[in-house]
């Protein structure tokens, strides 16, 4: 987002619509001096909330993206998702299953994508499978699959030709305490999608053909079943400074400088480049 583009296209559509900066902060409910400050483009001390009022009230959307030096943002955010499709389609293979992943589908305007589909040929059972390495808007989460159900089966048996006695929907989760807490203050939502859990989940995996009545379930994979680099996309790790005395290590050991030794999901150190801190310290990471 670049501050004097966002004050120029304010500008422009204020006066566009006929509307003085004091008509526009009124319609806002912020002051017409804002209004002068975003028009001049000085946003350094502007909240987002503030902004997003204005370009509210001129039916303008922002839209704001972060931009990394390295270029590789997007495969750090995907990494921990595909790391999860890997496992689970290494496991359903493992089971029998015949697997596709981001299986498209178009019908009558009806567009999207499911993350894996699994066939069972011996017990024709269908399973549609959402992977997620974090939950965001649940209701958004159960309407855009509940749409998957609704249509990928049909285009599935046509283009395929397999014609599913049972669909069974799957939900796969990074395990984290913040995951199971959106779960479980939305239980009653998520069980009308998915009602069984990680163990009946596994067990229908397994042997479809022995889990009669089986609808669906979500399934909370956690990091310690991935590889160790594609687990350490997934655990949260918070760095916090030790509680011994300042400058202190664990007994025998030396005060690291300018370095954070991280802990993975096996347990092991690793100290990840250079660090951008200074002075003599010890660090810790609980996960």
């Amino acid at each position: 987002m670049k501050d004097d583009r966002v004050g120029r296209i304010v500008k422009q559509v204020r006066v566009h619509a006929g509307w003085r900066q004091v008509d526009l902060g009124d319609r806002a409910g912020v002051s017409q001096r804002l209004i002068a400050e975003i028009e001049l483009g000085r946003l350094d001390h502007i909240t987002v909330g503030r902004l997003r009022e204005v370009t509210a009230a001129l039916d303008v959307s922002l839209e704001i993206d972060l931009w990394w030096r390295r270029g590789d943002i997007d495969r750090l955010l995907d990494r921990a998702h595909a790391a999860l499709v890997e496992f689970v389609v290494g496991t359903m293979r493992a089971n029998g299953w015949t697997v596709l992943t981001e299986a498209t589908f178009n019908r009558y305007g009806d567009r999207g994508s499911v993350d894996v589909v699994g066939w069972h040929p011996a017990s024709q059972t269908l399973v549609l499978i959402e992977v997620k390495s974090r939950i965001g808007d649940v209701q958004e989460l159960q309407g855009t699959f509940a749409k998957k159900v609704r249509v990928a089966p049909r285009e599935l048996e046509r283009e395929r030709g397999w014609r599913p006695r049972t669909v069974v929907r799957l939900l796969v989760v990074s395990d984290s305490h913040g995951a199971r807490s959106v779960v479980n203050a939305h239980e009653a939502t998520f069980d009308t999608m998915w009602p069984e859990r990680s163990t009946a989940v596994k067990r229908f995996l397994r042997r479809p053909d022995r889990s009669p009545g089986f609808g669906g379930g979500i399934w909370f994979v956690p990091a310690s079943a991935l590889p160790t680099r594609a687990s350490s996309a997934i655990a949260v790790q918070r760095v916090r400074r030790s509680r011994r005395a300042r400058g202190e290590c664990r007994a025998g050991g030396e005060p690291r400088t300018g370095a954070l030794t991280a802990r993975g999901a096996d347990g092991t150190g690793h100290e990840p480049g250079t660090g951008a801190l200074t002075g003599p310290t010890c660090w810790t990471t609980s996960e």
